[in-house]
């Protein structure tokens, strides 16, 4: 139909199509979209408390320990899916969509999108296990 039957060959806007969303869907897991320095912020405002300032976790609350939130351990708990990390941050739904215990506090209505994915950007760096700033 395109005039070339070389096996894999595909016309130029659906190569173009299939590249690009690739792209995007290996930039969704790769990097988060927030702001890794005000990200710290919340999270030594919000978080602190019971995933300590280094987000190591292991906390004891009640019968549960807080989990350990540095990357990459977290992302590979969440199966390198941003929006997984962001529901569980925000619903209290762990990466199977059960619930988290009741001491996690969901956070949605309580900070906005853009202070989520700003705290997903700072747990995303390798800062939260030194004492190292964050440069701009």
């Amino acid at each position: 139909m395109f005039g070339n039957t070389r096996s894999g060959w595909r016309p130029p806007a659906i190569r173009a199509t299939l590249l690009l969303g690739a792209f995007a869907l290996s930039a969704s897991t790769a990097f988060a979209a927030g702001n890794a320095v005000a990200g710290k912020k919340l999270f030594l405002q919000k978080c602190q408390v019971c995933h300590k300032a280094d987000a190591s976790g292991g906390i004891k609350i009640g019968d549960t320990e807080s989990a350990n939130l540095q990357a990459p351990a977290l992302e590979s708990q969440y199966n390198e899916t941003d929006a997984l990390i962001l529901r569980a941050m925000l619903d209290g739904k762990d990466e199977d969509g059960g619930d988290l215990d009741k001491v996690m506090p969901r956070w949605r209505g309580k900070i906005t999108d853009a202070q989520a994915q700003d705290i997903l950007a700072f747990l995303k760096t390798d800062i939260v296990k030194t004492d190292e700033p964050i440069q701009n």
